[in-house]
């Protein structure tokens, strides 16, 4: 009985940690300290960019966790692989030239940014 009690704390005190010891993908993000929108800056957790003009940048794999995107302008950026987990995308505009998140062309109409897939379309599903 003890034996199992100690696993089962064991395996409670670890939930916030995946393996190697690393944060898991359930713990709190971290916030960027830096929301100027640059090339070099890949970080944008937390960051208000509420009625920002990003049409054609280059947002690929960024994180934009829990950023304000409310009224974003995305025309023709690219989104491919980006984390917009918990962000506000009310109102978000994206057209054909965008690359949603799933790597597909745009409008990105799904949740997450995602577009609908192409592929599924053309099969009637």
């Amino acid at each position: 009985m003890r034996r199992s009690f100690a696993v089962a704390a064991l395996l409670v005190a670890g939930l916030g940690l995946s393996s190697c010891g690393t944060a898991s993908t359930a713990a709190k993000y971290v916030a960027s300290k830096d929301c100027h929108v640059s090339v070099t800056n890949f970080n944008l957790a937390g960051c208000n960019l509420s009625r920002e003009n990003l049409s054609g940048d280059d947002l690929q794999s960024d994180d934009l966790q829990n950023a304000n995107l409310t009224d974003v302008n995305l025309s023709g950026a690219n989104l491919q692989g980006a984390n917009v987990r918990g962000a506000d995308l009310k109102g978000v505009i994206t057209n054909v030239f965008t690359i949603c998140v799933n790597a597909e062309s745009g409008p990105c109409s799904k949740p997450g940014l995602r577009s609908p897939s192409r592929a599924n379309a053309a099969q009637g599903q």
